[in-house]
């Protein structure tokens, strides 16, 4: 867990938020002391850093907290109904899980989204191309020598980029992938969702991401930004 240091008057939080503000400050002094020896550091240096922090808020202040709002039920009850009541409770959990799944999905989508501008900036400040997700690898090895399966994000990335591809378009090449890439996303422990809308269901709509996705997503594209990372001081792992 990385423990960020407080500022005066402030409380300490585990917030990468909070290490990667003390960090900027190191890498603003080592700007500071190079401009001072007539020497400069590349703004295009700054990037990973920026936007690791940037994608940690999302995470910790958009996602985490939007989805912890959202009402859901372990487990759905069918069957008959006692009464109207005992009826009308149970659609009602039916659409609150519903709800906070299609939540998760469209974060994805937006994470996902967030990244590949993020790589494109990225890529374009070091002048090299980069024409979408799958020229992840190729730019990483080129910019900084980053293996993405050696440092362990290349499979969540790709996971979610499949993800979020599903959650854009449906069923297609992406849904195709991702089922046979990770089929737990459609697998049921319990019976805690069920698609609201007329029968029949596409595969892509029994698509069910949770928290526990949605951090490794994070987690992935953070590290990732960690490895990318030139300046002194870097944070290669998520405190999630």
């Amino acid at each position: 867990m990385i423990a960020g240091t407080a500022a005066k008057g402030h409380p300490s939080r585990n917030s990468l938020c909070n290490e990667t503000a003390i960090v900027w400050h190191v890498g603003c002094s080592r700007g500071r002391l190079l401009a001072a020896m007539g020497m400069t550091m590349p703004d295009r240096d700054m990037l990973p850093r920026t936007f690791q922090a940037n994608v940690d808020r999302f995470y910790q202040r958009v996602i985490l907290k939007t989805l912890g709002d959202l009402p859901t039920h372990e487990t759905l009850v069918v069957g008959e109904a006692s009464d109207m009541d005992e009826f009308l409770d149970r659609c009602a959990a039916q659409i609150d899980n519903y709800t906070a799944n299609e939540a998760a999905k469209a974060f994805v989508l937006t994470l996902d989204g967030l990244f590949e501008r993020q790589l494109a900036r990225w890529a374009r400040a070091h002048g090299v191309k980069f024409s979408g997700a799958t020229d992840l690898s190729r730019a990483a090895r080129e910019i900084a020598a980053i293996d993405v399966g050696a440092i362990g994000v290349a499979s969540d990335l790709h996971e979610m980029h499949l993800a979020a591809n599903v959650a854009r378009h449906g069923d297609g090449g992406a849904c195709t992938k991702l089922l046979a890439k990770a089929p737990q996303l459609w697998t049921r422990i319990s019976f805690d969702y069920d698609d609201i809308a007329p029968a029949p269901v596409p595969t892509s709509e029994e698509l069910r991401i949770g928290q526990d996705e949605l951090r490794r997503y994070a987690r992935a594209v953070v590290q990732f930004w960690g490895h990318a990372d030139p300046l002194p001081g870097a944070v290669l792992v998520a405190p999630y």
